[in-house]
């Protein structure tokens, strides 16, 4: 087997180079090739070039973000706690005063069982003043029913209204005799 410019291999596969053939294509796939570079390349890279700044701001969006939302966690959980002590200081002030309010109707209370207390003695007082008052009327009018009923009883009969009569004007003449009967009406004028 001999090779010749214009066969490559002989049998079941004819190989050529054409050299015209070949330039041909060649020119066209540089023509291609200087298209594509030309007139595709830059706008594809303007579009890749979009794309990561695009991709790139986004990272940094999203970096801010999560620094934002890092700040805010923070934050929020700043105002929780502060929250919560403000809440306990707020709980502290209100058992103070209730507390402070406590105190205060304890010693209201106090001073107004005491008024009613004092109230009551005087009152009690005042009623016991009134049944001793009316005890001594109700005691003076009986005791006055009694000797009326007593009197009468012993002068019923005519012999105990001599004895008083008699005993009557015995007293009268030992007043007359001992001189008291001259100072009893002196008194009585003035």
């Amino acid at each position: 087997m001999i090779l010749t410019d214009t066969h490559l291999a002989e049998g079941i596969y004819d190989i050529t180079f054409d050299w015209p053939v070949f330039l041909s294509q060649l020119f066209g796939f540089g023509v291609i090739v200087w298209f594509i570079v030309k007139y595709v390349v830059p706008p594809m890279k303007r579009i890749m070039n979009n794309a990561q700044d695009q991709i790139r701001r986004q990272l940094e969006e999203s970096d801010a973000a999560a620094d934002r939302l890092a700040a805010a966690k923070a934050a929020y959980d700043n105002a929780v706690a502060e929250a919560q002590a403000e809440l306990e200081r707020m709980r502290e002030e209100a058992r103070a005063d209730a507390d402070r309010i406590i105190l205060q109707m304890r010693e209201a209370a106090a001073a107004e069982v005491e008024r009613v207390r004092k109230q009551g003695r005087d009152q009690i007082l005042q009623y016991r003043r009134q049944m001793i008052r009316d005890l001594e009327q109700d005691l003076a009018a009986a005791m006055l029913a009694l000797t009326e009923e007593k009197v009468r009883e012993q002068i019923g009969s005519p012999q105990s209204r001599a004895d008083s009569i008699e005993r009557f004007l015995e007293d009268l003449e030992a007043l007359a005799n001992s001189g008291e009967a001259r100072r009893l009406p002196q008194t009585e004028r003035k």
